[in-house]
């Protein structure tokens, strides 16, 4: 009697899904970012008091007129002043050529102040475009706390936004 050693196949149902997921992954390791590949940009400015907040050359996936979704994990704000912010959710935004307007779904903004965090949040963001360019201005807006302790304000105000779209 001959031993023989054993072999591990799968049956074909299985060995299917593998091949495929695995070819999958290479794929989407081999194709670039749509966005890094198209080249479209935001730079970002907010200010709140005598602090300001700029993230220059977020990338993103479209270019306006077209709606554009900014990934909030992409952006870094480079701060001055008492206060550093970050996006506290992807933002998306929808953009009226003949109004000259941008409006955002949502405006989460995290801010550190003083060591405390809170977050606040503002809908439907309207925001005006500066002549002909892709810039886009506005302010004061108000956000309501949704985030952070009994030491945070209610509401606070940022005095002024501008996403200016490459």
């Amino acid at each position: 009697m001959r031993l023989r050693s054993p072999q591990y196949r799968f049956p074909m149902p299985v060995r299917f899904p593998v091949v495929a997921a695995a070819a999958v992954l290479l794929l989407a390791a081999a194709v670039p970012d749509a966005a890094a590949e198209a080249g479209h940009t935001v730079d970002i400015t907010l200010a709140e008091n005598k602090g300001t907040c700029t993230a220059l050359d977020v990338p993103v996936g479209a270019a306006p007129p077209s709606p554009v979704r900014i990934e909030s994990g992409d952006v870094s704000f480079d701060c001055s002043g008492s206060i550093d912010f970050r996006l506290g959710r992807d933002t998306r935004f929808a953009f009226d050529d003949a109004k000259g307007t941008a409006t955002a779904d949502v405006l989460r903004i995290v801010g550190v102040k003083h060591g405390f965090t809170c977050g606040y949040e503002a809908t439907r963001v309207v925001f005006h475009r500066d002549g002909a360019s892709r810039e886009y201005r506005g302010g004061p807006y108000r956000g309501k706390k949704v985030q952070g302790s009994f030491l945070c304000p209610r509401s606070v105000q940022l005095d002024r936004a501008a996403f200016s779209f490459n």
